[in-house]
């Protein structure tokens, strides 16, 4: 995972909120699946993760178009992810003996929404968001040490959990699916081919790039990248 630095709430949702609020005598419909600007907010969410999944980090702006299959199989779309599933919002507001709908629950809390890659097709092509569901994910995006929580193989494009928490996250959104495990061996093998990266200098030539956005959006799977390239620097003494 690569930290989700989570901005103000967006003026279309604060907006929505602040206009149910409003209603005399009370709100009626104060919930995300009434909220009517999905799109837009999911644009927001798309640029504060410049353009990658808050999950697998794969691409979910327009270069979510390179994903699909040639041939039938699973299609993927980018969604707005609640961390904390609808329902348990709706349990919450509910178990506070006040009625869902007539206030703020955390369905409509920005800091529990990400954009992230979707999977549509066959259970046995599910990670991310679909093999989530509605569990509970230990380690968060939001969480300001999730990067320190994985690291990355390259031989495999696999990735073990530093802790039983991040262990945990793995399995629960299927990190080491062989599709991801695929999409992972082919960014690195791009980005940090041994024939041309081989100083301390070039290693932090890719640092510097895969860290830094570029007209809003950071190179598929930054963090995955980024991982390896420092524990070459650090392993090899460079």
């Amino acid at each position: 995972m690569r930290q989700v630095a989570k901005g103000n709430t967006p003026n279309c949702l604060q907006a929505f909120i602040d206009a149910q609020l409003a209603i005399k005598p009370e709100p009626v419909n104060l919930t995300y699946r009434d909220f009517p600007y999905k799109s837009a907010l999911c644009e927001t969410l798309t640029r504060e993760q410049y353009g990658l999944c808050g999950y697998t980090g794969a691409p979910v702006d327009e270069r979510i178009t390179q994903l699909q299959p040639a041939v039938a199989g699973p299609s993927f779309r980018n969604h707005i992810e609640h961390l904390k599933c609808q329902q348990a919002c709706r349990d919450e507001v509910t178990g506070r003996d006040e009625e869902y709908g007539r206030v703020v629950g955390d369905d409509l809390n920005y800091r529990n929404m990400i954009a992230a890659l979707e999977v549509r097709g066959a259970e046995v092509e599910h990670f991310g968001a679909v093999a989530k569901a509605a569990r509970t994910l230990p380690v968060l995006p939001t969480h300001e040490d999730c990067e320190e929580r994985f690291v990355f193989r390259e031989g495999d494009g696999s990735v073990d959990g530093l802790g039983d928490t991040a262990r945990t996250s793995i399995s629960v959104l299927a990190l080491n699916h062989d599709t991801l495990k695929g999409w992972r061996l082919s960014a690195l093998s791009t980005w940090l081919d041994p024939l041309i990266v081989q100083t301390r200098e070039d290693f932090m030539d890719v640092l510097q790039a895969v860290t830094t956005p570029n007209n809003e959006r950071l190179p598929e799977y930054a963090f995955v990248i980024e991982s390896v390239a420092k524990g070459y620097i650090n392993e090899n003494d460079l």
